[in-house]
């Protein structure tokens, strides 16, 4: 039967320090009835560590959106108290030039125009009367207006403020039952692997045989010419025995596999997506007998594509692969290989 935890401690230890250079094909999909069992446990963790880190996302964007939105219920609220202080500024000067006229109703605006000195007196101070009138009515409606807005956008903020931290709250007990159903999956795994005794000897001499080829080309990992398929290789490998990590994007604390594979790319001045749901459409799809080193292979479904790792050759990919493992080297024998993205080299 194979193993596929015995094949990652080989891949981890091997220190062969050969020198061939020579390429092979991939290797084709031979996992047996012997591994099925843990090869479908370890590719329904990948699936549950996929999930998780897509909750983590949510929660870290729903995270941005309850602060620009508490930003927003601020700034309304300065809006409203500067509102409110304009009307009581207006109010006051208005209450000042015309404070006899409101105090004494009818009898202030005929005093004022008793008081006229002449016809042009009498209609300059009628037109003044309506001005200031006029002004006071526009500046109370304009107010109410106003504060009639700001109260209605403060009310929207505060709404959906609450829906973002209902639905944070929500992404919380999600996380929560996802780690709940790891925990589960590795109890299972465990005692899968327990249970194996042996590993294939194809699949021994592919990961051996790219670890040769990793060990002849070392030198060449400072190199950022992303057509140098040796250089893009080398920087890989460079990362080897790396944390798995959920959300990882840099080699401190570690890596989520979309996250390891966005990271080699942008070394070399290309950009990708940062999920494997966005990597499946960067670059171009490549059949699987024409694979090269440096191609993104990505496996699951298309509706689902749930892992993500770099083609190195010789049938061999270097991947994150789940919590609790390490970036490491594994043969590309799995049943849910699903396509390649050449992203690096033309």
């Amino acid at each position: 039967m194979n193993s596929l935890f015995k094949k990652s401690i080989l891949a981890l230890t091997m220190s062969i320090v050969l020198t061939t250079t020579a390429y092979a094909e991939p290797v084709e999909n031979n996992a047996n009835n012997g591994n099925t069992t843990v090869e479908n446990l370890l590719i329904n963790i990948e699936k549950l560590d996929n999930e998780i880190e897509t909750v983590m996302k949510q929660t870290d964007d729903n995270n941005k959106q309850i602060a620009a939105t508490e930003a927003s219920i601020k700034t309304t609220e300065k809006e409203l108290q500067d509102a409110e202080a304009n009307l009581n500024n207006q109010k006051n000067l208005f209450n000042k030039r015309v404070k006899s006229m409101y105090i004494n109703g009818f009898d202030g605006y005929l005093n004022v125009l008793l008081q006229s000195k002449d016809i042009g007196d009498l209609l300059s101070s009628t037109d003044t009367l309506v001005r200031l009138i006029n002004l006071n009515e526009n500046t109370i409606n304009k107010y109410k207006q106003n504060k009639d807005l700001v109260n209605t956008k403060k009310d929207t903020l505060v709404s959906k403020n609450n829906t973002l931290y209902a639905l944070k709250t929500d992404n919380e007990k999600k996380l929560t039952q996802l780690n709940s159903a790891k925990e589960s999956q590795q109890k299972l795994l465990i005692e899968a692997q327990a249970a194996e005794n042996s590993y294939s000897t194809s699949d021994e001499s592919a990961i051996s045989d790219a670890f040769k080829y990793i060990n002849s080309i070392k030198g060449k990992a400072n190199s950022t010419s992303p057509s140098d398929t040796d250089s893009v290789i080398a920087y890989a490998a460079s990362f080897l025995g790396t944390p798995y990590v959920w959300g990882g994007t840099s080699p401190k604390p570690g890596f989520d596999c979309s996250g390891f594979t966005q990271y080699v790319c942008a070394h070399f001045g290309v950009s990708i997506g940062r999920t494997t749901y966005d990597q499946i459409k960067n670059g171009t799809e490549v059949p699987r007998n024409s694979l090269k080193p440096g191609d993104l292979i990505l496996f699951g479904t298309a509706s689902d594509p749930h892992h993500v790792g770099m083609y190195i050759g010789f049938g061999a990919y270097i991947h994150a692969p789940h919590t609790g493992d390490v970036i490491k080297i594994s043969p590309l024998n799995r049943s849910d290989y699903l396509t390649a993205r050449r992203v690096l080299t033309k």
